[in-house]
């Protein structure tokens, strides 16, 4: 092999260009006295690019070369990469064997690098059972500890996020989270290699995902894309974080936009079948949205010849075909075969709709619990929505169709809110189908016509099936109207919950309710839901809005000082055309005002631009800056009000 091949490829490889790397070392596979250090580069290359057999040729070759040449630091290294490495093409023996290989040769050897990655293998190998855990965080801290000991950042930083993740998992999220982000400062100024700072990035964003906290992990799958772009033309990590980029995509209701780009995933992982799978699970979600049985049937089954679970994608399009029993036996199946919590609730919600599908509402009810304790125990809020939204389904499942609508407009709220357009409308579906079971057939049309508008829009036509069979859409009458609309919130309930107690908290809320109430009501504006900590409040006037919401934060301030304490309210006003009926108001504009509200800070009120300009110079207001808000195209122009 040419002097010249080997200096431009170790030159493109020390400067993380992969591709040139890649293709300037790879005739060292056939050379017969290649540099072990050179075959150790080949293979990060042909790593980043996705050739994982040609990563597992050059390792083997250097692991022999360094055995040979009485290296022994450097060949368990490469042991431990091979473990991995086999694990992740399904080869669990010989996985096992270059374990037990870097064991042996690391026995009578001083703490290393090598020794903290076998140790950190060991630790994800455990983690995936809740029994497991606890020897996972064990494991973790001794890497964190070599890590340091050795003067090695990514090993140190490693453990340290591992311990992270390992103890959300195991239901201590503060503490975890903060672990978590503590690493992460160490990838955003630059202080660990590449390989560590793809691991960290792809962990927090499954972290968040799996606690069904889409708006964190939306933001890191963002910010991690960016940084894969940055490293050229590789595939090994920005294939995987293409997996949650389109998992985003698809929640945020950009259907055509997720499916590219869990096929180029799929397309670019080609030798990492694991992450493969997930590209092929992804493509299936997608597909099963749409309406394309056949499509998501092959791509589920594509993931599962990959040695992925298909769940719950394959249960839930066995149901869309009537299969009701068959998927209630795959999705119990996979619930079995789950020890992981995490894991666990991702499948809950659709085991709870399945198990309703086929008549069984106390393993539907079993389900229910479960999640909710999930919920609380991981303080995840969208997993308490999932819950809520299994329970209103149990609630009509059983007749008691008052509380089914109650429970089912308290999930649409939370949903639209959340700026999850398809969960949304299968949820307004839900409440459709509720209120017309109490008699309250125009609000039930009037919730369809609005899932419908959804759908239309998205193009769910296995959704669009199941409005057009239960009720002919365009029979209710709407008025079109210009209102303000106002939401308001309380910041951080949860931790003041714990901070004051149950008991005192009901007495907070009660005042908090009666107050606003109260000022809602005499500043002419209508109530149009109460979410528990908040209410959405419309006004005829923006002047009224905006005196409403004033005198709302000077009560507050002032119960604040003469009892001592008062919950921190944030408030949202935006004017725009909705579409009213029955008390009822609908219509994207709904949406921006919400967002608006989302955006506040505790104590402030945020005004959108039409609400300024409504406003005139009645009122004093601070500068106006723009925020990006879910389900909204543009950027949203706000400023605050000055109440003081």
């Amino acid at each position: 092999m040419p002097e010249t091949n080997i200096a431009s490829g170790m030159h493109a490889w020390e400067h993380h260009d992969w591709a040139t790397a890649y293709e300037q070392l790879l005739p060292l596979l056939e050379a017969e006295d290649s540099e072990p250090e050179q075959l150790e580069a080949l293979a990060e290359s042909a790593w980043w690019c996705g050739r994982l057999d040609d990563t597992i040729a050059a390792q083997e070759r250097a692991f022999k070369a360094y055995s040979d040449a009485g290296r022994t630091l450097d060949a368990a290294g490469l042991a431990v990469d091979l473990a991995e490495h086999h694990a992740w093409r399904l080869q669990p023996s010989a996985s096992r064997g270059w374990m037990a290989r870097a064991s042996r040769l690391l026995e009578d050897e001083p703490p290393s690098a090598a020794l903290g990655n076998l140790r950190r293998l060991e630790a994800v190998l455990v983690s995936d059972s809740e029994n497991g855990l606890q020897q996972a965080l064990e494991l973790a801290v001794r890497v964190e500890e070599i890590g340091r000991d050795t003067g090695n950042r990514d090993l140190e930083m490693l453990g340290l996020h591992d311990q992270g993740r390992f103890s959300i998992a195991a239901g201590d999220v503060e503490r975890g989270m903060e672990l978590m982000e503590e690493s992460m400062v160490s990838v955003l100024s630059g202080e660990v290699g590449p390989r560590v700072t793809g691991r960290i990035y792809c962990n927090m964003i499954d972290v968040c995902a799996s606690m069904a906290d889409y708006r964190r992990a939306g933001e890191w799958s963002d910010q991690a894309m960016r940084w894969c772009e940055e490293q050229g033309n590789a595939a090994g990590y920005p294939g995987v974080c293409r997996i949650r980029r389109s998992e985003m995509m698809r929640l945020r209701g950009a259907w055509a936009d997720a499916e590219a780009e869990a096929s180029r995933a799929a397309a670019e992982l080609g030798d990492f079948g694991p992450y493969m799978a997930a590209a092929y699970n992804e493509l299936g979600m997608i597909r099963l949205n749409i309406g394309d049985r056949q499509a998501a049937e092959e791509a589920f089954r594509k993931a599962h010849s990959l040695g992925s679970s298909p769940m719950p994608g394959l249960a839930l399009l066995k149901l869309t075909d009537g299969g009701a029993a068959a998927a209630s036996s795959m999705i119990e199946s996979a619930l079995e075969g789950t020890e992981d919590l995490l894991g666990r609730s991702k499948l809950l919600p659709s085991a709870i709709e399945i198990a309703l599908a086929a008549d069984l509402p106390e393993l539907a009810e079993t389900h229910a619990t479960e999640l909710a304790e999930h919920a609380e125990r991981f303080d995840s809020d969208l997993l308490r929505v999932f819950a809520t939204q299994g329970s209103g389904r149990i609630a009509a499942a059983e007749g008691r169709d008052a509380d089914a609508v109650a429970l089912h407009r308290k999930v649409v709220d939370q949903l639209v809110v959340e700026g999850l357009p398809y969960e949304a409308a299968r949820a307004r579906y839900d409440l459709a189908v509720a209120l017309m079971a109490t008699g309250s057939d125009e609000m039930g049309k009037l919730e369809l016509e609005a899932a419908k508008a959804e759908f239309e829009e998205l193009g769910a036509r296995t959704d669009l099936a199941r409005v057009a069979e239960i009720s002919e859409i365009g029979t209710v009458a709407m008025t079109s109207v210009v209102r303000t609309m106002m939401f308001t919130d309380i910041v951080d309930s949860t931790s003041l919950i714990g901070a004051i107690g149950d008991d005192a908290w009901a007495d907070v809320l009660a005042w908090h309710d009666r107050t606003l109430r109260d000022l809602i009501a005499n500043h002419g504006g209508d109530e149009i839901n109460h979410t528990g900590d908040g209410f959405f409040a419309a006004f005829d006037a923006a002047d009224e809005a905006a005196g409403c919401a004033i005198d709302i934060q000077r009560s507050l301030r002032q119960h604040q000082k003469e009892s001592g304490f008062s919950p921190k309210v944030r408030i949202g006003i935006h004017v725009g055309p909705i579409l009213e009926a029955d008390g009822v108001l609908v219509g994207q504009q709904v949406h921006l005002a919400a967002r608006v509200g989302s955006a506040a800070r505790g104590e402030e009120i945020l005004l959108s631009h039409d609400t300024v300009v409504a406003l005139g110079d009645a009122f004093r207001l601070g500068n106006q800056h723009d925020f990006d808000a879910k389900g909204i195209a543009e950027p949203v122009t706000v400023a605050p009000l000055d109440w003081t």
